[in-house]
């Protein structure tokens, strides 16, 4: 199951031009954990795909049941940083724009900062 999970985590970051990089960032897991699991040298853990659900903009409990995971978790458990979900939808939307839109999706967001 580990490298079929693998090969569906590497088909889910192609469709969306997302690196291991950008999914570690995102997800404030280590990048060496991403590669591993993109490696099948690891199994995914309910609290791993937890963190990387929203930077695939995928449901968690979807992401479990790929993996062959129950979904019997806890609705409540804490997520791994203030507002998970939307910067993983953004990293998402990111991911598809051109240099530019992103220059300018940067530049707002320092703005924002502010």
């Amino acid at each position: 199951m580990t490298q079929r999970f693998a090969d569906i985590l590497q088909g889910l970051m192609n469709n969306r031009k997302l690196s291991p990089r950008t999914v570690s960032r995102a997800s404030a897991r280590a990048e060496s954990t991403i590669l591993q699991l993109l490696n099948g040298a690891i199994p995914p853990s309910p609290e791993t795909l937890r963190d990387i659900a929203p930077v695939l903009n995928i449901s968690e409990a979807d992401l479990l049941v790929i993996a062959g995971l129950t979904t019997g978790h806890s609705s409540s458990a804490a997520k791994p940083y203030h507002n998970s979900e939307e910067i993983g939808k953004l990293v998402s939307i990111a991911s598809s724009l051109s240099s530019e839109q992103l220059r300018r999706l940067i530049a707002v967001g320092r703005n924002l900062k502010h």
